[in-house]
């Protein structure tokens, strides 16, 4: 039975060599044994490995054991405004140096100096971070937005980020799901926009990162990459990009399904979670920024586009839009009972458009471009 194992081995090897075709930028050492397919070399920086879906990283969390990997959603929320959440193309820069195969999903490589701990949020909620957002309570299955992209200019160690967060719990109980986009230097080596996603079941102490860097999210699509640049970002004054981001409970499967453009990028499972193995209890949307008060002066980080809605609304200002709830009975509704934060309009501000609501749905703008005032 050995020698039987082992030929098999040889001639996956042989197979692998001989297509070499399909490995993009360096061929993969014992690749029969460590479940990359293919990689992709985008720069120095940027390298993006085509894992086996049903060998990726992280089946190997201890609660997914055995896991039972749902392809699609059985499940979608009702009434979706789906003629207005345009499901054009999606682009990431990876994409313009090939594509991973059916049946595999993209990894981002992480870097040398990864450390995991340095990376997780770990923050009191109101100590040096700021905010711009909206948010609602009640019983949700989820919620939607379309986020407008912009290339904020951050300080070394600080990030911008805008984006939803679906909410279950309080204190230390907080349960939370995230998704968006955000420049951050230190995680990521680059000033890029990335689409990310976040979760934690302990308010950020001790579960959850972002993206796939711990085990635990579910990844099903072969075209999405998270972590990864958006190839387009939106210019002042000029032409306005934004992408349609959602976060679903399947009622069947009770996986929390995330969604960009259109495309189902993959799961949380339900077994994750404490507070949000049920449903959410609030969502908020809108922009954030870390404020490490370098030198005792508030952080220039940007917010949003970087400019402040009383400098004008689209164009100048960044922009959430088609603002949804999905409520208990997995009806897609708009918000109601709305509360605002700013933390610090004196740096960033948020307005609520009251004029555009039968072309872009319920939405707000948002931003500003931080300040460097002594103290704050």
């Amino acid at each position: 039975m050995l020698k039987l194992v082992d030929v098999t081995r040889w001639l996956l090897i042989l197979t692998i060599l001989v297509n070499e075709e399909l490995v993009e930028g360096r061929t993969i050492p014992n690749a029969a044994d460590n479940a990359i397919i293919k990689t992709i070399k985008v720069d120095i920086d940027e390298i993006i490995d085509c894992y086996d879906i049903y060998r990726q990283p992280s089946l190997n969390h201890p609660l997914l054991y055995n896991h039972t990997i749902q392809m699609t959603p059985s499940w979608y929320p009702k009434t979706l405004k789906s003629n207005n959440i345009k499901t054009l193309q999606l682009t990431q820069t990876w994409h313009k140096y090939g594509s991973c195969p059916e049946g595999t999903i993209p990894i981002r490589r992480k870097g040398k100096s990864y450390d995991l701990m340095s990376f997780r949020k770990n923050y009191d909620v109101t100590d040096g971070h700021e905010y711009a957002i909206v948010g609602v309570e009640g019983k949700f299955l989820g919620a939607q937005a379309k986020i407008n992209l912009w290339k904020p200019i951050t300080e070394a160690t600080e990030i911008s980020i805008s984006q939803m967060w679906v909410i279950a719990g309080d204190n230390n109980n907080k349960n939370t799901i995230e998704a968006g986009w955000i420049v951050d230097k230190e995680l990521y080596g680059d000033a890029h926009t990335r689409f990310f996603i976040y979760w934690t079941t302990d308010r950020y102490e001790s579960t959850g990162c972002y993206n796939l860097l711990c085990d635990g999210f579910v990844h099903t699509s072969s075209n999405v990459a998270l972590g990864c640049p958006f190839s387009e970002v939106s210019t002042f004054n000029g032409s306005q990009k934004d992408a349609a981001f959602g976060i679903h409970k399947d009622q069947k499967s009770g996986h929390w399904w995330i969604k960009i453009q259109g495309i189902h990028v993959g799961y949380y499972p339900s077994s994750l979670f404490t507070e949000l193995s049920k449903m959410a209890t609030a969502v908020t949307w809108g922009g954030e920024v870390t404020n490490s008060k370098i030198k005792g002066r508030h952080t220039s980080t940007q917010m949003g586009s970087g400019h402040s809605p009383s400098e004008g609304g689209l164009k100048t200002s960044s922009y959430f839009n088609w603002i949804q709830v999905i409520d208990e009975n997995n009806m897609t509704k708009d918000p109601e009972n709305i509360g605002t934060y700013v933390s610090n309009p004196d740096c960033y501000d948020l307005k609520i458009d009251n004029s555009h609501h039968d072309t872009n749905g319920f939405g707000f703008y948002y931003g500003g471009p931080g300040c460097q005032r002594l103290n704050i």
